[in-house]
């Protein structure tokens, strides 16, 4: 595993979850979790973050449940 001296933390400042997964595989070779699982968990995980950030954008709930976020 890295030294958080040698972290580049410009990941930070990066909103694909492309990136965010190939960092996530490349710190963690041993993992199991496919590095195309860990874009959709990233990328759900920035959208989660993102509406919670808009309280604006309330969801809408659908009659059978579902929901989606209009603007």
């Amino acid at each position: 595993m890295e030294r958080m001296s040698d972290y580049d933390m410009s990941i930070h400042t990066n909103p694909d979850a492309r990136a965010w997964a190939k960092l996530f595989t490349e710190t963690f070779p041993d993992s199991t979790v496919p590095e195309d699982v860990m874009v959709t968990w990233f990328a759900n995980a920035m959208m989660a973050m993102h509406d919670h950030m808009r309280p604006d954008l309330a969801p809408v709930v659908l009659s059978d449940g579902s929901a989606f976020c209009s603007v």
